[in-house]
């Protein structure tokens, strides 16, 4: 009778025993790197992103996390090549009142000349 249970377990079951390992290279986490930038990924993931990093480099994906990476930093540079946010658009300001300032200085007149 436990042969017969056996047997019909492993004619019939699912198999999921001998499949192999899911490849790291397409983790979630890996995903969205490529599609969002490396900013995307929570803090509370990082450790477990850079486990998966290592391993998909391991098993071939060393071009592909490589990409990844290149892609990040050409996405940098192109946000970068505009002066879209506040912390520049307050330098810009800065400059400039310092430039008037001492322009000011260098070209002003002494009352009574």
């Amino acid at each position: 009778m436990k042969y017969l249970l056996l047997l019909s377990s492993l004619v019939f079951g699912e198999g999921q025993v001998f499949m192999e390992a899911p490849n790291p290279c397409d983790h979630y986490l890996i995903l969205l790197a490529e599609k969002e930038g490396l900013k995307a990924i929570p803090i509370s993931q990082l450790l477990k992103f850079e486990k998966l990093v290592e391993e998909c480099e391991r098993n071939g994906g060393r071009s592909r996390i490589r990409q990844m990476y290149t892609n990040d930093w050409k996405r940098d540079y192109e946000r970068a090549k505009t002066m879209a946010s506040w912390t520049s658009t307050h330098a810009v300001c800065v400059f400039v009142t310092f430039g008037y300032y001492f322009l000011g200085k260098i070209f002003a007149t002494k009352p009574g000349n």
